[in-house]
């Protein structure tokens, strides 16, 4: 919670059913954090007695509320187009607006001395997001643009990066977030959305080792509360083991001090 902060995150969501054919729903965040990097983490999984929009959105702001995401920063209309591309045949998944949405995000490619950049095309970007963009942040944004683009075509940091991902990290490294924030709002969120379900689908591989034929009564909290240090080891890795003591020590009253 103290990484994302006030930052754009998107929900990924798979299901798969478990080894006593319990629906699971594997539910994590992506994010970008302070350093301008891509984070995805898991942060939880969710019995679901069915697969229908309404069960999902129930069971995923189950999920938010219980880690304090605000439900506000949850784009509703991002959650709903992921379930449409669920719902439909894969021929019907790309509209219109799905592949402008694409070919304006390219246009932040830094390779070749960002040779996609097109102003136009990040105006546009920017314009599908009216509640991230204003019509004055737009103005201004127009006009950041075009210093910017400048400053990174003629600066030796800028002049290797292969991919966006590079390019928020060497902006947070010099600072140039600072400079043009409109801009690094505009490359985070383009990097918020999601591209790919393999954080999720790991999960499902994590599921198996523990909930196994041997523990086929595993109950969903239990099950839960087992997969999420075990998929982020690096994040628990780092609680130190007095805060877990002391976190277990003020649960309940207890006869001797652990």
């Amino acid at each position: 919670m103290k990484d994302i902060g006030n930052s754009y995150f998107s929900i990924i969501v798979d299901e798969s059913r478990d080894v006593s054919t319990k629906e699971q729903l594997a539910i994590a965040v992506r994010y970008v954090d302070k350093l301008g990097q891509v984070i995805e983490r898991f942060i939880g999984i969710k019995h679901v007695t069915s697969t229908n929009a309404v069960t999902l959105k129930a069971a995923i702001e189950d999920i938010l509320a219980k880690h304090s995401l605000s439900i506000q920063m949850y784009r509703a209309d991002l959650f709903y187009t992921v379930v449409d591309m669920k719902l439909q045949e894969l021929n019907n998944r790309f509209s219109e607006s799905s592949t402008e949405l694409l070919l304006c995000v390219s246009c932040l490619n830094p390779s070749d001395s960002f040779h996609a950049y097109d102003e136009g095309k990040l105006i546009c970007l920017a314009e599908l997001y009216p509640s991230d963009f204003s019509i004055i942040e737009v103005v201004a944004l127009k006009s950041q643009l075009s210093t910017y683009i400048i400053d990174m075509q003629t600066s030796e940091e800028f002049s290797s990066l292969r991919s966006i991902v590079d390019l928020a990290k060497q902006i947070v490294k010099f600072k140039k977030n600072d400079v043009y924030p409109l801009v690094y709002r505009l490359i985070t969120l383009a990097l918020t959305l999601p591209v790919a379900t393999a954080t999720v689908e790991r999960a499902f591989s994590s599921m198996k080792i523990i909930k196994h034929r041997l523990r086929s009564r595993m109950g969903d909290d239990w099950l839960n509360d087992c997969l999420v240090p075990y998929i982020e080891k690096d994040v628990f890795d780092l609680i130190p083991n007095e805060d877990v003591i002391q976190y277990y020590q003020k649960m309940q009253n207890r006869l001797i001090k652990l």
